[in-house]
């Protein structure tokens, strides 16, 4: 059966030193005994090194959540954006606010070495800000002082000057408690509350996919019944304008056979109409060509959903406003739009209210 070991990242010299926990109790290990492959280990690291900020994740997938975390606190930074890891915690929800670390992939490289080199490959690493209940007591682990307070989770190194630390401490807004052995401590909060895993994206355990899917076999079932409700109806609205681009194109295909008998129809009919025009008189496309060819191309683009239309009859422009699964999608969408004959601007693309929306400008190819 598998056990659950509790470990702090030891200084340069020092041995490692666990605490296992058991079936309501937490026992320090002999230096002989180490944890086997098969057991659960938790590596604590210094919060020091680690700033934890609520984010509100933005995206629809876990990936995403990540990147735009990075820029979502980049003004509070004094670092790039580009040189940092982040995770967020395990119960994390799209669009919801939730806690997020953000460390040095330098710093992450170092740790994932001294774990390779202990043998602990497959351990979780968590820094012991956020093992700290919200708005407990300071506690005071020698080393540092963390804290999790209303003003954020931090810690506070006691190598500071006195001064400074007591600055720290005061927005903290009470004094701290002594954790007496600070492994034993940890553990304690550890057996309690897991922290944050810093093992996610480029630091993933190997078996993270698996344990994931054994444990939201239910939530899987739900979101399959849920994609598979949408993609009835999204199918069937695509089924709809096909035929309606279909009855467009046969009226467009006649109205040019009446307005120039005897010649062939050409393949682009506005194109063709509008080099018969001449620059006196612009052609413009009506609102139900240019409707078909956008509900076209969304029936081609996987998560993309319409929010708003709006269509100009003086310059025949089409506006409209996407809801995206992640920055990017609109690049492909105008693609695949200009694919079908018209011309495509994209305006502004934004996070409103945890969902990623863009605009664009639908019109004739000049």
């Amino acid at each position: 059966m598998a056990r659950r070991f509790i470990t702090q990242l030891p200084e340069p010299g020092e041995a490692w030193r666990f605490a296992e926990i058991g079936a309501g109790s937490i026992t320090l290990c002999a230096p002989h005994d180490r944890p086997g492959r098969s057991d659960d280990v938790t590596v604590i690291v210094p919060g020091t090194e680690v700033a934890i900020a609520p984010v509100r994740l933005v995206g629809a997938r876990r990936a995403d959540w990540l990147r735009a975390a990075r820029f979502a606190v980049e003004d509070d930074l004094s670092v790039p954006v580009e040189t940092l890891h982040v995770a967020a915690e395990a119960q994390a929800r799209a669009g919801a606010v939730a806690e997020v670390c953000l460390v040095s992939r330098s710093v992450m490289e170092g740790w994932m070495a001294q774990l390779a080199d202990a043998g602990l490959n497959d351990a979780r690493i968590v820094p012991d800000t956020s093992l700290l209940p919200v708005n407990s007591a300071p506690l005071d682990i020698g080393p540092r002082i963390l804290v999790a307070g209303e003003g954020g989770r931090f810690a506070i190194d006691t190598s500071l000057p006195a001064e400074l630390v007591s600055a720290l401490l005061a927005k903290a807004g009470a004094a701290p408690e002594s954790a007496g052995d600070p492994l034993l401590a940890l553990a304690g909060l550890a057996a309690v509350q897991p922290g944050i895993d810093l093992r996610q994206a480029d630091y993933a355990r190997k078996s993270d996919e698996a344990l994931d899917f054994s444990r939201v076999r239910l939530l899987a079932g739900l979101a399959a019944a849920c994609a598979l409700t949408w993609g009835t109806y999204t199918f069937a609205s695509i089924q709809t304008m096909q035929r309606l681009e279909g009855a467009l194109e046969r009226q467009t295909r006649a109205s040019f056979t009446a307005l120039y008998p005897g010649e062939p129809v050409p393949t682009n009919i506005l194109a063709a109409v509008r080099d018969r025009s001449g620059a006196a008189a612009p052609v413009t496309a009506g609102f139900r060509q240019m409707a078909a060819v956008l509900y076209g191309a969304l029936g081609t683009a996987e998560g993309i959903s319409l929010s708003s239309l709006r269509y100009n009859s003086e310059d025949g422009r089409l506006q409209a406003t996407l809801v995206y699964t992640a920055f990017g999608d609109d690049a492909a969408l105008k693609t695949e739009i200009e694919a079908r004959g018209l011309a495509v601007r994209l305006g502004d693309t934004r996070v409103d209210n945890g969902r990623v929306v863009g605009d664009m400008i639908l019109e004739l190819s000049s």
